[in-house]
């Protein structure tokens, strides 16, 4: 299972994070710069409790203690590929999909053993340092490539807001990531850092599912994803 976990893809980049557990009271925002390419996009992160809310256009991922769940719209391109005819899926929907996932204990346990594949969090003990006036402590996180190579980074994060373990970037880490920076394999750089982080009036149903989302299994849901990606290069030749 541990395996499954991967860093959500880094391309639009909605990225959030999260921490603590139920005894976290903190209700308000996080506000990251991310850096790439040299230029600099500012996203937020909406956390209530140990509740948090990621939105961008046609994504929204809702984060609920040791639940998680990701809301999806493809209807656009969907739409788009059927009326080109070049929608080649067993998909009959309207492309508004719902994928739920939750965090058991055996799937804890293991984030934390060493190994040469897949990926562990090795946490730090006794560095700090602050980041938008919140106390971080340093976690190395350790992922292997094909080759078994540790291709891993240092981040900082803190376990006093939000939800227990995060689920949006770092997936599995016990605490919300406030400063990291990733290099693919082409040695292009993407950095994430918490600039601001400020209390807010929410309300706790700001932090619900969307309405009109089916449930669909992630195995499906790569499928579709397959079809629009294949649907899009045909339209490309």
């Amino acid at each position: 299972m541990k395996k499954t976990f991967k860093l959500l893809a880094i391309a639009a980049f909605a990225l959030a994070f999260q921490t603590l557990s139920a005894q976290n009271k903190f209700i308000g925002s996080v506000k990251y710069n991310i850096e790439a390419a040299g230029k600099t996009q500012e996203v937020s992160l909406k956390i209530y409790e140990d509740n948090a809310l990621f939105k961008t256009e046609g994504s929204h991922i809702l984060i609920r203690g040791r639940k998680f769940y990701t809301a999806q719209d493809f209807s656009q391109y969907i739409g788009y590929l059927k009326s080109n005819d070049v929608w080649d899926s067993p998909y009959e929907g309207d492309g508004k999909i719902l994928i739920k996932h939750e965090l058991e204990q055996k799937d804890i346990d293991s984030l934390t053993i060493p190994c040469t594949e897949g990926f562990y969090f090795e946490y730090i003990d006794g560095e700090t340092k602050e980041i938008a006036g919140w106390t971080a402590k340093k976690v190395r996180y350790h992922i292997f490539n094909d080759e078994g190579e540790d291709k891993g980074f240092e981040a900082w994060y803190t376990d006093e807001i939000g939800p227990e373990y995060d689920f949006i970037m770092l997936q599995g880490l016990r605490g919300l990531p406030l400063e990291f920076t990733v290099t693919s394999e082409d040695g292009s750089k993407v950095s994430y850092r918490a600039i601001e982080i400020k209390k807010e009036k929410l309300k706790d149903t700001e932090f619900l599912l969307p309405a009109g989302f089916k449930e669909l299994p992630e195995e499906e849901l790569n499928g579709i994803i397959q079809a629009i990606q294949e649907g899009i290069e045909l339209l490309n030749m």
